[in-house]
């Protein structure tokens, strides 16, 4: 697996960290990036007054997959507008990673090897 964080972040009494950056087209005008927490699609939801990268989007498993790779100790998590800046820092999630690792080699084995070793799908369209 590859990675290609948008960022290091190093500091004596944090360690070594990436950071990671999105800017939504979507919510580019949005005053407050806080309020579009909960919108479909969104990778932000909220719960109170409490915001957080919602753990079921595919960014939550880029920035995990990312951590694990780089072995990073956590990613700070940007999510920026013309308004608006949102940073959560977010810490590697073990159990989270231990989950997608055997779905991860199941994918590469049966999909990716095949295809590389074989080119079975690529020989299907001649």
């Amino acid at each position: 697996m590859g990675s290609s964080p948008d960022g290091v972040v190093t500091c004596d009494c944090h360690g070594t960290g990436i950071c990671e950056i999105k800017c939504p087209h979507s919510e580019q005008d949005e005053p407050s990036l806080r309020l579009c927490a909960g919108r479909r699609g969104f990778c932000l939801i909220g719960e109170g007054d409490h915001v957080t990268l919602d753990r079921n989007h595919d960014y939550y498993f880029q920035v995990q997959a990312q951590l694990h790779i780089v072995k990073a100790e956590y990613c700070d998590f940007v999510v920026w507008n013309h308004k608006d800046l949102f940073v959560e820092r977010i810490l590697p999630d073990v159990e989270f990673w231990e989950d997608v690792i055997p779905k991860a080699e199941c994918f590469f084995r049966n999909s990716i090897l095949p295809e590389i070793l074989g080119q079975q799908v690529t020989n299907l369209h001649k």
